[in-house]
């Protein structure tokens, strides 16, 4: 059997399949887009790319697989809350329902959180049904409270970003520094090569929030100053793994959960594998921090499709 995932998030068009193992059979990604100099994309933009990229995506797919899917799953919205609603995941859901109808197959709906924590368990050693999930990307910064339900997670918010998230810190400050966009992973190279003195970049986090708009401000006024990007960049990794370990404390505090999966685009940062434990540590040494394979951090269509096939194995099987 093969179960199919669509995710069409900000930046990147995913589609994927996976089997009754939840074996992957095929993950076929395209970035959109951005020009040179820019921060980002209008939804519009992002929506008229999905719309070109998902068709040859899907032939790709096409060629990988063997057999039509028993059943397909879509990212429909952001978050699975009242009111979170972005375009560019109507993109996805066109595409969702044309294949469904031609194949005439069940089409189930999602969140893109959700597919974002269905990936990360999927690649790592977390076994419980309960944990926290942090969900850092380029325009999310949060701490869920997570429970596998019926094969799925559920989610409830518990704390997040006051302003900007995490990944837009690292993408702003990237494309100041000339890195083209999506930057973070140019900040995140210059920040593991550091060497010698780490200087003070500020980042703020209690119980209910974080804040990272003082840290760009000091950031960019450590760069105008002459400060090299190396250590720039250093000191923003870890002011930013400072705010995110004050957060899950708290929250683990609070719910009494201690296994923590971390995911999103942002979790591939290999400055923050190298660190988040060990700073984590330092106020809690009994939480475990679990990371998935990079490639399943970034934004994907794998746990989407494996969401696909947790919904229809538990609605026929009950498994």
């Amino acid at each position: 059997m093969i179960f199919l995932g669509i995710d069409t998030s900000c930046y990147t068009t995913s589609i994927a399949a996976v089997d009754e193992n939840g074996n992957v059979l095929s993950d076929q990604r395209k970035l959109l887009s951005v020009p040179d100099g820019q921060r980002g994309l209008r939804q519009s933009e992002g929506f008229y790319q999905h719309v070109n990229a998902l068709p040859s995506l899907y032939q790709k797919l096409l060629s990988e697989i063997t057999e039509s899917p028993q059943c397909i799953c879509v990212s429909a919205t952001p978050r699975a809350c009242q009111g979170s609603y972005m375009p560019v995941f109507y993109a996805g859901v066109r595409m969702a329902e044309m294949v469904a109808q031609a194949l005439d197959v069940k089409l189930y709906m999602s969140d893109h959180q959700r597919g974002h924590v269905m990936a990360a368990l999927s690649g790592c050693a977390l076994k419980q049904n309960k944990f926290l999930a942090v969900h850092l990307s380029g325009g999310t910064t949060e701490v869920l409270n997570a429970e596998i339900i019926k094969n799925q997670p559920e989610c409830t918010l518990i704390s997040g970003t006051g302003d900007i998230s995490a990944g837009q810190l690292l993408d702003r400050l990237g494309v100041k520094m000339g890195f083209s966009f999506p930057a973070g992973r140019f900040i995140d190279e210059l920040a593991i090569s550091h060497e010698g003195r780490r200087i003070r970049i500020p980042s703020y986090a209690d119980s209910e929030k974080c804040s990272f708009s003082g840290t760009e401000t000091a950031a960019l006024r450590a760069l105008n100053n002459g400060m090299d990007k190396t250590t720039v960049a250093e000191g923003v990794m870890y002011a930013v793994c400072e705010a995110l370990s004050t957060l899950i404390y708290n929250a683990s505090l609070k719910t009494g959960v201690f296994d923590v999966l971390i995911t999103g685009g942002v979790a591939s940062s290999k400055y923050l594998r190298a660190n988040l434990q060990s700073i984590l540590g330092e106020k809690y040494a009994g939480i475990k921090v679990y990371f998935t394979q990079p490639r399943l951090s970034s934004d994907n269509a794998v746990g989407t499709a494996l969401l696909a096939r947790a919904r229809y194995m538990y609605l026929t099987k009950g498994e």
